[in-house]
């Protein structure tokens, strides 16, 4: 990705740093941040960057404004300028502000607070309008050294820079950390051992009574640990128990400790018992139909942790801090450093009841046949209108969808956007049963010019269910309707899905084309066969 760094003051200091880390638009000086983008012929758009990140300064963009109405106004402007630069294929980056200094009016004691408050609500409409407009936190790594360590007055007076060398330095790592996260695929499991991970001390030792977890002391640390857990896990991440135990044990903590904020419930596996820890971890990911590259490991104890180095490389095991007073900051760097995504979608948000779900159906499996199964779940499969929610979550499965995805082609928002009006049709689909609701979790994308399945991925939540049985039906019988006689569609080889390489064989496709990475396939849609799938409705 190519970065370009605007502001409203000297931030040249921050792109030279950040051009150490990142590919970077050469600095086009300051102020002139409208003209920049404006411009189809300025030296940024001649660059064309793919991020443009906005650091403002509100200081100085309300300089002289000693009363909220002016000041506001001067915001307005801003936005206003921002709305009519937004480009679908770029990212923007939009910094949060503060105040460096005490320069408004002493007769408002709260007017610096609402002037933040009002910047901050105009960047939320932004944000939740466009998809591709991110919130910058700079003040989260301004308030980590604290603000005397981060601005300068010397240094403002001598060329408009706010920062020292300190500010400077930890502005550019968040913008290098929060712009990278666009090119990464976040881990979903968090797997906690339970004593001196969740609690401090051995449960079978010292019982509920004698471990420690309180407001007081080490015991507040780890009730924080646990907080900051229950904060992971709402953005979307599923957390499991892997700890060498007795289950009554546990299950009385859960009952009588008070201050256990982490209750059963927030865990859609556990696995209590005294089995080896890498044999749990490997049943967790049968169980959630997901790799274990997937998967993030934190134990206090270092024999566990290199048992699972050496037994599943695949698995995240970051080293366990040595002082437990760094424990908080460690759990903050784990979700920073693997769980963290640029933002949390509604679908995000209620992956451990659908994970818990599938659970049960894991467990409904096991006691009938596979087709008897199928039937008694009842599926049911919608095919949704596509509103901005849906191709939000179209981009995010495209994102990070591995094992069902036909040819792994990651589409962003805009790319999505402009797939539709180039006359791509997409089929989106809702999956429920007697368990719960899926949400959308299948896609397949096709390029009515060339007739072919451009891309078809599905959730792993339904993998398994002859879902794509039903989906690729449909699809068939919809381009037949239109006046197609043939469909073209392809496999490309990843590492990952393997899963799906034999999927349109299955389906009676024939093979015009196969290499070690790519097989080309087509079917006459007049002689289609007949297909298998248990979908009610």
């Amino acid at each position: 990705m190519k970065v370009a760094l605007l502001s409203n003051i000297n931030a040249d200091f921050v792109l030279r740093l950040l051009a150490k880390k990142m590919d970077c638009v050469p600095s086009v000086g300051y102020g002139d941040v409208w003209g920049q983008l404006l411009d189809s012929n300025s030296s940024l758009n001649r660059s064309n960057p793919d991020v443009v990140v906005l650091l403002t300064d509100i200081e100085q963009l309300v300089a002289g404004y000693l009363d909220y109405d002016c000041a506001v106004k001067a915001i307005d402007e801003w936005y206003l300028a921002l709305d009519t630069v937004v480009e679908a294929r770029k990212d923007y980056y939009i910094s949060d502000v503060m105040f460096r200094s005490e320069v408004l009016s002493d007769n408002d004691s709260f007017l610096e607070e609402r002037i933040i408050n009002f910047w901050s609500n105009q960047l939320e409409k932004r944000v939740l309008r466009h998809t591709n407009i991110h919130v910058l936190k700079i003040n989260n790594a301004i308030y980590r050294i604290g603000k005397a360590a981060a601005f300068s007055k010397k240094m403002w007076y001598m060329g408009k820079i706010p920062y020292t060398n300190e500010g400077c330095k930890v502005i550019a790592e968040e913008i290098e950390n929060t712009v990278s996260l666009l090119n990464r695929t976040p881990k979903k499991v968090l797997v906690l051992d339970l004593d001196n991970t969740l609690w401090g001390g051995v449960l079978g030792e010292l019982g509920v009574d004698g471990i420690e977890l309180s407001d007081n002391h080490i015991g507040s640390i780890y009730k924080t640990v646990q907080q900051q857990i229950k904060a992971i896990k709402e953005t979307g991440i599923i957390l499991a128990i892997v700890s060498k135990n007795n289950e009554s044990d546990v299950k009385e903590v859960w009952d009588k400790q008070p201050y256990m904020f982490l209750k059963r419930n927030d865990f859609v596996s556990v696995k209590i018992n005294w089995v080896d820890k890498a044999d749990n971890i490997q049943e967790i990911a049968k169980e959630l139909n997901l790799g274990v590259d997937s998967f993030v490991f934190i134990d206090d104890t270092a024999t566990e942790r290199e048992n699972i180095k050496l037994r599943l490389p695949e698995v995240i095991v970051p080293d366990f801090p040595d002082k437990i007073e760094n424990y908080p900051a460690f759990m903050e760097s784990v979700f920073n450093d693997y769980f963290r995504r640029t933002r949390t979608s509604a679908e995000d948000k209620v992956k451990t009841k659908q994970y818990a779900e599938n659970a049960l159906r894991e467990e409904s499996s096991k006691k009938m046949s596979f087709q008897d199964f199928l039937v008694s779940l009842n599926l049911e499969i919608e095919k949704v209108d596509l509103d901005d929610t849906k191709l939000d979550r179209i981009a995010q499965m495209h994102g990070k969808t591995n094992q069902f995805n036909l040819t792994t082609i990651r589409y962003t928002r805009q790319d999505i956007d402009h797939l539709l009006k180039d006359g791509y049709k997409i089929y989106a689909y809702n999956v429920k049963d007697k368990f719960g609701d899926y949400g959308l979790v299948a896609v397949a994308i096709v390029d009515c010019e060339k007739a072919e399945i451009n891309s078809f991925l599905m959730s792993c939540r339904v993998m398994g269910k002859l879902i794509e049985n039903y989906i690729i039906d449909e699809v068939e019988r919809d381009f037949l309707s239109m006046g197609y006689t043939v469909l073209r569609a392809k496999y490309l080889k990843t590492a990952k899905n393997a899963p799906v390489e034999k999927l349109f064989d299955g389906l009676g496709y024939r093979v015009i084309s196969r290499t070690d990475e790519e097989t080309d396939y087509e079917i006459n849609l007049q002689n289609r066969p007949a297909r298998t799938f248990f979908v009610n409705g």
